[in-house]
């Protein structure tokens, strides 16, 4: 059995799941990480001069991560604020995470919590479909 929908029904579903979209705090959380850690990884790209990486780098590092953890720290409220985290974390933190691979043992706590928390979201989400 095919459920039809109309366009006013649609419309309506939309603008509800935009409306929880930007209530989602997590929104407003990432919003404020993005600019320092795009700051910060400029400052990881600068390639004439060691001296002048390193100074950016120390200067941007702080606050990128400390944003970066706020962001961790605020449980998204919708579907779309969680796949938004889980974005943020492939950015952030894909490059050192094995997200595919089989656990490290040498990774810590908090990088298997990470690794676990991306993939118990990750069913959620499948399942939800």
């Amino acid at each position: 059995m095919m459920i039809h929908h109309s366009h006013s029904e649609l419309s309506a579903q939309w603008s509800r799941d935009i409306a929880q979209a930007k209530a989602d705090p997590v929104f407003a959380v990432i919003e404020r990480w993005r600019p320092l850690w795009t700051a910060h990884m400029a400052a990881c790209a600068i390639d004439d001069d060691d001296e002048a990486c390193d100074a950016a780098t120390a200067q941007t590092i702080g606050p990128a991560y400390a944003a970066l953890g706020d962001v961790y720290r605020t449980p998204p409220t919708t579907r779309a604020g969680l796949i938004a985290v889980m974005a943020v974390m492939l950015e952030a933190d894909g490059d050192h995470l094995d997200l595919v691979g089989p656990p490290n043992e040498q990774d810590d706590d908090a990088t298997r919590g990470l690794i676990a928390v991306f993939h118990h979201a990750r069913r959620l989400l499948e399942i939800e479909q």
